[in-house]
């Protein structure tokens, strides 16, 4: 779990290092806001193109190693961003990286569903939901801090960590059979300590155009998944914009500086993802036998708590408002992000957990390739005066945006309806 969770972190600082320079990059390259959100959805449209394959990967192949491989790559990518010249050579680097994030999530959360049993795999979900918020919050502060030091330049090639380091590790990791966590009893001990495989995992023989998607067919069938990849998406995909926006906002709407703002964003994500994913984590965790889809519900109540404390924070509030009420409402919103991903786990059979949870990226990839563009586009139809220069009203533009994350809070506590038939069914389907 320590080094999937790392993966997530060191890809996350990778993208996370764009938003704390943005401004200074805006500034060299001279393009909209409008514009500068196709930054933020590159990778995500990528991601699009190839997540469906990316789920076939991680139900027939060796997970550990498909990781492996894509760790060895980004570094290098990131490290591009360095070398551009123009707005459309840094556009193709960050669609570069968003392959390398779509390979590695499906693969990542199957294993985590076969290494940890039913009863604590929300904790376990939570060390991994946590250490994309924070690389991108640590990633953020970092580039904003060399940015306004070094220059942006300097700011990509200093902190974008070489994912290779980790894919020797990531390779000899073990592999568990498909479902295997299902099916072994608690260990002794730490209740947290993964169910390590005994023997090779059962190979699976079926492969192909038309054995992906079948699986996708069979995972789709099931319908508290489609709610919970709706739920999911609309969270995932405001936070991508939210995240991605967050230093401009404070530089515009407040009177600190670049790298200020940068420090502040990177600070405000880590602290609320921390507390977020943890604390819902345990709390799905403890409420699954009191009720059933307990995971939905956390996840729910908690992101629809979560927009409404974080709409308010966009007005002109003062700073010691704003900030520690916006580090409780991301803490809301990201913690149910863990519990999503184990309702995921819960409801298909083992043998298409991969596919699910690609699916779940697909969906997620469009409202987060929608978001940061979306965000800027509303933007700049509020154009306002910020040191002389005309920029687009970023406050207003996240106030059109939040409701939508309480319409997919909504929608996962709905979906709860269908949970224990889809439960069942999952357990009495082979891995």
């Amino acid at each position: 779990m320590r080094l999937l969770a790392l993966v997530a972190l060191i890809d996350a600082v990778d993208r996370g290092i764009l938003p704390g320079v943005l401004t200074d990059v805006q500034d060299e390259f001279g393009f909209s806001d409008t514009a500068a959100g196709f930054l933020g959805t590159a990778f995500v449209v990528t991601g699009f193109l190839v997540a469906l394959p990316a789920g076939y990967l991680a139900d027939r192949h060796h997970r550990t190693r498909v990781i492996a491989v894509v760790l060895v790559s980004w570094g290098a990518i990131s490290a591009l961003n360095a070398a551009v010249r123009s707005y459309w050579q840094f556009l193709a680097v960050r669609a570069a990286l968003g392959v390398g994030e779509t390979v590695d999530n499906p693969a990542s959360s199957s294993l985590i569903a076969d290494y940890y049993r039913p009863e604590v795999r929300s904790r376990a979900f939570a060390f991994i939901r946590v250490a994309p918020l924070a690389g991108t919050a640590l990633g953020t502060a970092l580039g904003g801090v060399v940015g306004a030091l070094l220059g942006w330049r300097w700011a990509f090639l200093l902190v974008g960590v070489p994912g290779s380091l980790l894919a020797l590790a990531m390779w000899r990791l073990p592999e568990p059979e498909r479902g295997e966590s299902d099916r072994r009893e608690p260990p002794e001990g730490d209740e947290l300590t993964p169910m390590l495989p005994p023997t090779a995992p059962t190979p699976v023989v079926d492969r192909g155009g038309r054995a992906m998607l079948r699986d996708v067919r069979a995972a789709l069938r099931v319908g508290s998944l489609r709610a919970l990849m709706i739920g999911s998406a609309i969270a995932s995909g405001a936070l991508a914009g939210f995240g991605f926006w967050a230093p401009a906002f404070y530089e515009r709407h407040s009177n600190l500086g670049s790298g200020s703002s940068a420090s502040l964003t990177g600070v405000l994500i880590l602290t609320g993802a921390v507390l977020g994913t943890v604390g819902g984590g345990h709390l799905a965790d403890r409420l699954r036998t009191r009720y059933v889809g307990a995971p939905m519900l956390v996840t729910g109540v908690s992101q629809f708590l979560g927009a409404l404390l974080l709409a308010p924070t966009f007005l002109p509030v003062p700073l010691w408002f704003r900030m520690p009420v916006q580090v409780v409402a991301v803490a809301l919103v990201v913690g149910g992000l863990p519990a999503l991903s184990t309702m995921i786990s819960e409801v298909v059979p083992a043998a298409v957990r991969g596919a699910a949870f690609s699916l779940t990226g697909f969906l997620g990839a469009i409202v987060g390739a929608i978001s940061p563009p979306l965000i800027g586009f509303l933007a700049d139809q509020f154009p306002f005066t910020v040191d002389g220069e005309v920029r687009g009203h970023l406050a207003n533009a996240f106030l059109c945006v939040t409701p939508l994350v309480m319409i997919g809070a909504l929608v996962v506590l709905r979906g709860r309806s269908t949970v224990a038939a889809d439960v069942e069914a999952a357990r009495a389907t082979p891995g």
